[in-house]
């Protein structure tokens, strides 16, 4: 089977949270090829975060697709992962909330927002990606 590149972008915690690789792995398993635009583990910080959400809102721009982590922690106010959400959003980008397990409650936040909620299943990403493609 041939894979469709894709320009995504995967909103995540790098404090030992496994979201990220569950999510990329349903992403890839999806026969999606991911064009990763998230930001590495490693990046610079300054002392108030500016240069780290200047670069998350690029890698976001550049993203044709935003996958976030289902969880109600993601979307609580002021937290960088409502940032990213709210960012995507104003630019009008696909958004995918994966559930990864993590937790047993999803965030009303997406419902609210018309994102949807798909587990980290190829079979369910697959069908998200589809589905936002051809509202667009």
């Amino acid at each position: 089977m041939s894979k469709k590149s894709t320009n995504t972008f995967i909103a995540h915690r790098w404090d030992g949270s496994n979201d990220y690789d569950k999510i990329a792995n349903a992403v890839e398993r999806a026969g999606l090829k991911p064009s990763d635009r998230s930001i590495s583990e490693d990046a610079p910080l300054d002392s108030k975060g500016n240069h780290l959400m200047h670069d998350i809102y690029n890698k976001i721009d550049s993203a044709s697709t935003v996958f976030v982590p289902a969880r109600p922690s993601a979307t609580k106010e002021g937290t960088v992962s409502r940032k990213e959400i709210e960012h995507a959003m104003e630019q009008g980008k696909t958004i995918i909330a994966v559930d990864t397990g993590a937790t047993k409650r999803h965030s009303s936040f997406f419902s609210k927002n018309d994102i949807p909620v798909v587990p980290a299943r190829k079979d369910s990403i697959a069908k998200a990606v589809r589905e936002s493609e051809n509202v667009k």
